[in-house]
């Protein structure tokens, strides 16, 4: 029987065991689900039929908004082993019933007002996650960092933004291994009068989803993270200034053990959706030598050419994903070449997927003279790279890319009812031809 009751993906199973339920639950037409919408309330003698076998649940999903039907129950916990909570309805009206004193884990739709009541009836709370479904005040935002603060044992946070007193105190926490911040709509500035340094001994994932970049630099400026591993940061509005920013307080926070790096945007600032400046942010990840998936997607041209790409993968034995999105709005040309490409692949033997913008105009390489071969690239994309003989860029990728059966390329210009369709779709065409 425990193992019976033990992970529940609802409660209506608990329900099921009150007897004036079994008709509305165990209908016979089983394709209209069950609506608790007009049900009167449990009695007290139905509250303890619901709560038969309410101390062996483990894990419990609640979907349904039948928390209504629970008035009867004192504010007081009878899920005595629950250890791993996943709530959705907006209604968070008695969730005390479900916050076990061993709870582990517990996934929140929206920050209410007894928030706070996790951290203290929760001493050993490892994981906490709280949704972004609504804009929040301030208030809120407050009592969420004061929430965080609560929890002594945290392993992994996933939440809106934190004020600078929650930053410190997850510093402190030798057992906190990931943090997510996902803060799309939601603005609110960091206490810049308060600022500190903080040292993330055990961080291994920091995930960023944000509007704008201003405190998440201010945060990486005044923080070191020997230990992280994983860095993610989508943010909404990200002027290229505020990215060269960030990627230089990235390479000076200490993360040398970085192996995955995402830094990506949504849309441009509209003054520099035709801005001509490059980014040299490709620079600033030299210095991180277990690199294995670098993804950057800026709106705005970043500055690579033959030299550059050659000294970065000499610095990242171990990539295997490399990443470079190019605006589609007007940008220079791409400044590496055939030759410069294959030179690179040559010193990252591991590079499994690759998007880089390539000069195929100008061709400098004779693929029936070069005999090298890189037998583990498998996608290839050129964004927007421009093209004019599909035939030898065909020859190319099929003699010295043999793992390579289609070039990924921006086709927002190519269509099935246009008479020029863009010349990768030929590419493809002749190398699937050749394969």
């Amino acid at each position: 029987m425990n193992l019976l009751w033990a992970d529940m993906d609802t409660i209506v199973p608990l329900l099921g065991c009150v007897t004036r339920l079994h008709p509305l639950i165990y209908h016979r037409n089983r394709e209209r689900p069950w609506s608790s919408e007009g049900v009167e309330p449990l009695s007290e003698t139905e509250a303890h039929q619901f709560l038969r076998h309410a101390a062996r649940v483990q894990s419990l999903k609640i979907w349904e908004d039948h928390i209504h039907l629970l008035t009867v129950l004192i504010q007081k916990c009878f899920f005595l082993r629950l250890l791993r909570l996943h709530w959705q309805p907006e209604n968070t009206g008695h969730l005390n019933l479900f916050l076990s004193p061993i709870l582990r884990h517990c996934s929140l739709p929206a920050i209410h007002s007894d928030l706070g009541s996790v951290a203290t009836c929760c001493p050993v709370l490892e994981s906490l996650s709280i949704g972004t479904v609504r804009l929040y005040t301030a208030d809120e935002l407050s009592l969420l960092s004061d929430t965080v603060r609560s929890c002594r044992q945290l392993v992994d946070l996933c939440c809106p933004c934190l004020d600078f007193a929650a930053w410190k105190h997850l510093s402190d926490l030798p057992t906190l291994l990931t943090v997510r911040i996902q803060d799309h709509d939601t603005y609110h500035r960091l206490d810049w009068e308060n600022l500190y340094f903080a040292r993330f001994l055990n961080l291994n994932i920091l995930d960023l989803c944000v509007r704008t970049c201003t405190d998440a630099i201010t945060v990486m400026q005044h923080s070191e993270f020997p230990s992280l591993k994983e860095f993610r940061i989508y943010v909404y509005v990200f002027p290229w200034v505020e990215a060269e920013q960030l990627c230089r307080a990235l390479s000076l926070c200490k993360a040398c053990n970085l192996e995955r790096i995402e830094i990506s945007t949504y849309c441009p600032a509209d003054q520099e959706r035709f801005s001509e400046q490059y980014s040299t942010a490709i620079k600033t990840f030299l210095p991180f030598p277990q690199l294995r998936t670098l993804r950057l997607s800026l709106h705005c041209p970043i500055y690579l050419d033959n030299d550059l790409l050659l000294e970065a993968v000499s610095h990242w034995p171990h990539i295997s994903h490399l990443k470079l999105n190019r605006p589609r709005f007007p940008s220079p040309p791409p400044a590496v070449t055939f030759r410069g490409l294959f030179a690179a692949l040559r010193e990252c033997p591991n590079l499994q997927i690759l998007q880089v913008s390539i000069d195929a105009v100008n061709i400098d390489i004779d693929p029936t003279v070069e005999s090298f071969q890189h037998t583990s690239l498998q996608s290839l994309d050129v964004c927007n790279s421009p093209i004019v003989d599909p035939e030898v860029v065909a020859r190319i990728i099929s003699s010295m890319l043999p793992c390579i059966y289609t070039i990924g390329y921006d086709d927002s210009d190519d269509s099935d009812d246009s008479d020029q369709p863009n010349l990768w779709h030929t590419v493809n065409c002749l190398i699937c031809r050749n394969a």
